[in-house]
């Protein structure tokens, strides 16, 4: 994005050193927000879902065991990663983390009987 407002020929308004700084600040904090509140909501509901951690734990070795010990996990790899990826998107979807980002059921549903 930084790359797009520096750079680009579109981009008739050039960004001064002190707004790029001011966005590189925001941007930055914002990410910071998100990740740490979301991996420790990640945390928490592994603590308390222990099966779905040792899934976690199966899913990883069996990856790792395909790897020498030097090779890290890499995108292609992640995206085998089946249970790994449903428990980002749920706890995505249970801790949502910035407010007024909304979801909307495509039916009606009941819930606790209401």
């Amino acid at each position: 994005m930084l790359d797009y407002l520096l750079y680009s020929e579109k981009n008739k308004y050039k960004l001064n050193d002190e707004e790029m700084i001011d966005l590189i600040i925001t941007i930055l904090y914002l990410g910071y927000e998100t990740v740490s509140m979301t991996t420790m909501m990640a945390i928490k509901y592994l603590h308390d879902h222990p099966e779905a951690l040792e899934e976690l734990r199966k899913e990883d070795s069996k990856i790792r065991k395909k790897k020498r010990p030097e090779y890290p996990i890499d995108y292609d790899d992640y995206k085998s990663m089946c249970f790994t990826r449903a428990v980002i998107y749920e706890t995505s979807r249970l801790a949502t983390i910035v407010n007024g980002i909304l979801r909307k059921t495509t039916k009606d549903m009941e819930i606790n009987g209401m």
